[in-house]
């Protein structure tokens, strides 16, 4: 089945043509490319564009067998490596991919060339009217809002200088946008650094604890909500300690035997060990070498060691770290690190907690 494809009439000379007005929203398209795959207009202006990526852009429709383009072609090429923030895109219409590959290869362009094949988008922006006439060459500048912010018809010697000025103009435009979008990277990174200070100070005695459940080793989960807090029946209540740790983490393992101590002078707070991100073949191994009796709680992916602050977006541990909880399942206290002496911290909160 033979296409039928538009032929244009080229006109190079100034007729009146029904285009887009300076100030109006550019129409958004996209096209092929000639080296392949497609451009499209609305990732590199309009709102819809990431702010990043936003640019002034020209569109410059021309057909091979136009003398004036060949000219502004010409001033183009300078003019966009003087002023390389704006996009300076060539749409060719309503010709053959080889011929105007063999164009570009003659004529050693370097500017990038979208294929305009039947002049939907020369019609779009009025180049091309309803006759199929074609009024080249015919170019575009787009500001970064997607709006036309000037245009310009045939071209003659001297034209470059009112592009240059156009150019200077948003190219100041630009360096005032992208100025505004660091500041407001950068507001955004210190912002992100509180938090981040805020979220590794780990939660504040009073708040109410993280709720979570986690696989005991032996088997079974545990429940924190099910011994603290509203929803734990009130026989069930009781102080629990959250105790963050490692088998590499040496003061873990000096604060681990203070709490095996204190879990038999106080049997009413109960201890909960919190490995984290280790394989339970290793804490096996650590509890049979130390003979270790608290129960051992997995956190095999650090998801409630974050939910405490303990463990940061990069995965870094602050151990140990032991959070006791009231029943009503408020912290209560929480300490990180160990020296010799904390005990008595410990065994002071435990008393506070079990006295009547």
């Amino acid at each position: 089945m033979n296409i039928k494809i538009p032929v244009f009439l080229l006109i190079c000379t100034s007729l009146s043509f029904a285009q887009i007005d300076v100030g109006q929203p550019a129409p958004t398209f996209y096209l092929p490319r000639l080296e392949g795959g497609s451009f499209y207009l609305s990732k590199v202006i309009g709102s819809k564009a990431r702010a990043e990526d936003r640019a002034p852009v020209v569109i410059s429709f021309f057909q091979t067998t136009c003398v004036p383009c060949k000219a502004e072609i010409a001033e183009f090429e300078k003019l966009q490596g003087e002023f390389p923030a704006v996009k300076i895109y060539l749409v060719d219409l309503n010709e053959e991919d080889q011929l105007v590959a063999e164009y570009v290869q003659k004529s050693n362009l370097k500017l990038e060339m979208l294929l305009d094949r039947y002049g939907i988008v020369g019609k779009k922006f009025g180049a091309v009217d309803e006759n199929d006439v074609a009024l080249l060459p015919n170019s575009f500048i787009i500001a970064m809002d997607g709006t036309v912010y000037y245009h310009h018809t045939g071209f003659k010697p001297g034209d470059e200088a009112v592009y240059r000025e156009k150019f200077i103009e948003l190219s100041k435009q630009l360096e005032k946008e992208r100025a505004a979008l660091a500041q407001e990277s950068t507001q955004k990174e210190e912002q992100a650094k509180v938090v981040k200070q805020e979220s590794q100070a780990g939660i504040e005695v009073g708040q109410p604890a993280p709720t979570f459940s986690l696989p005991r080793l032996e088997g079974k989960r545990f429940y924190l909500s099910r011994v603290v807090g509203p929803k734990a029946k009130p026989e069930n209540r009781k102080p629990v300690v959250v105790s963050f740790f490692q088998t590499t983490c040496v003061p873990c393992k000096a604060e681990i035997a203070e709490l095996e101590k204190l879990q038999e002078e106080y049997p009413g707070v109960v201890i909960y060990l919190v490995d984290l991100n280790e394989t339970d073949e290793l804490v096996t191994e650590y509890i049979k070498r130390f003979d270790l009796k608290l129960q051992m709680l997995m956190d095999r992916y650090g998801s409630v060691g974050k939910k405490y602050g303990v463990v940061d977006e990069n995965n870094l541990a602050i151990l140990p770290n032991s959070f006791i909880v009231a029943p009503d399942g408020n912290i209560y206290y929480y300490h990180t690190g160990f020296k010799p002496g904390d005990e008595k911290i410990y065994q002071g909160k435990f008393e506070e907690l079990t006295s009547p």
